[in-house]
C-alpha cells in the first residue's frame, strides 16, 4: 500500500520539473531575442552615411531626390526603416530629406535612394544656394550667415521586430555637409 502512496508523489515531481522546464527554457528564447534584437540597436547607432558620391554632396543637391551610401562597419547585421534628415535655418524648417528602409550586412554598404520634401520649394532653393555658397568659404558674397543652419537627422529601426526606435542626432550645418562628403569605413 505505500508503494500506491509514492506513485502520485513522485508523477507530482515529474510534472513540475516538467513546468519549471518549459519556463526556464521560455525565459531562455525571449532573452536570446531580446538580446539580438539589442545588437541591431547598436549597430543600427553606429551607421555611417554619406551622399552616394564621394565629394560632391552640396544642398542644392537634395532638390531633386539623390542617393545616401549607408555603411555598417559593425560586426552585427543592422537594419532600419527609414532615415531623414531635416535642414533648417534661423529655427524654420527648409525640408526634409528621407529614404526608407534596409537590412545591411556586417561591414557593406548599401544605397538608398531618397526623396525631398518642403513647404515652399522656391525658398528653400534660394537659401540653399546661399548656404552653398556661405559654406564654400565664400559668406561675404552669399549674405547669409551659415552658422544659423542646423541638421536634425532621425534614423528609424525597430526592437524586436516590431517595436518602432528613433535614433536623433543634431548637427551644425557645416560639419553635416562635410560628413555626407568623407568618406565611410566601408570606402
Amino acid at each position: 500500500m505505500s508503494s500506491c502512496l509514492k506513485l502520485p508523489r513522485l508523477v507530482h515531481k515529474v510534472v513540475v520539473n516538467k513546468h519549471t522546464i518549459m519556463v526556464v527554457v521560455s525565459i531562455a528564447v525571449i532573452a536570446a531575442t531580446l538580446g539580438y534584437s539589442s545588437l541591431n540597436l547598436v549597430s543600427a547607432g553606429d551607421l555611417e552615411f554619406r551622399w552616394h558620391q564621394t565629394g560632391s554632396f552640396d544642398l542644392l543637391s537634395i532638390l531633386f531626390g539623390g542617393k545616401l551610401v549607408v555603411c555598417n562597419n559593425s560586426d552585427f547585421p543592422a537594419s532600419l526603416r527609414g532615415y531623414s534628415f531635416e535642414i533648417i535655418y534661423d529655427g524654420k524648417s527648409l525640408g526634409i530629406f528621407s529614404t526608407g528602409g534596409i537590412s545591411i550586412p556586417p561591414h557593406a554598404s548599401k544605397t538608398l535612394a531618397g526623396k525631398f520634401e518642403a513647404q515652399d520649394r522656391r525658398i528653400s532653393q534660394i537659401l540653399f544656394a546661399s548656404l552653398d555658397t556661405a559654406l564654400g568659404d565664400n559668406a561675404a558674397a552669399a549674405r547669409i550667415n551659415p552658422d544659423k543652419m542646423s541638421v536634425i537627422t532621425t534614423l528609424e529601426t525597430a526592437v524586436v521586430g516590431f517595436i518602432p526606435f528613433s535614433i536623433t542626432k543634431q548637427y551644425p550645418g557645416e560639419e553635416f555637409v562635410k560628413t555626407m562628403n568623407q568618406k565611410t569605413g566601408c570606402d
